[in-house]
């Protein structure tokens, strides 16, 4: 068939011997792993634990600073309440006298106006209306 290089046969005989690598007598020096190992930091579990201490304390912090505003709105809130009736008589009394000039001034404006009446409505109701404060009241 083809014309390549013909094959002699080898026998088993013909093989060399192998030779086997082999430790060196008394063998080899221990390794020592405390040299190869470096510190990575800390574990993953303590990693975690760390975490969940951190945002648990700082949930708490926020509760408390949440609890320590609330207190301090509603004190504020009861001082405002409490000194409303005191706002409202100085405003009612602002209000009188104020009254009082305006009818002075009505009375000196319409003294030559025969059947003005000082201080009377203008208006067609009897139904009282209050104008409103300039007092801003607190608000809950």
């Amino acid at each position: 068939m083809g014309g390549g290089p013909t094959t002699t046969h080898v026998t088993s005989g013909d093989l060399k011997k192998v030779v086997q690598d082999m430790p060196p007598a008394g063998g080899y020096p221990d390794v020592i792993f405390k040299k190869a190992t470096i510190n990575r930091g800390p574990d993953g579990w303590m990693i975690w634990v760390g975490s969940l201490l951190t945002v648990a304390f700082g949930f708490y912090r926020v509760g408390q600073c949440n609890l320590e505003r609330n207190a301090a709105k509603k004190e504020k809130r009861e001082a405002r309440m409490a000194i409303v009736p005191y706002l409202q008589a100085e405003e009612d009394a602002r209000a009188v006298a104020a009254k009082l000039n305006q009818d002075a001034d009505e009375a000196e404006i319409m003294k030559g106006v025969k059947d003005w009446k000082v201080g009377a409505s203008v208006y067609n109701s009897e139904r009282f209306w209050a104008p409103p404060s300039p007092v801003e009241h607190p608000r809950a």
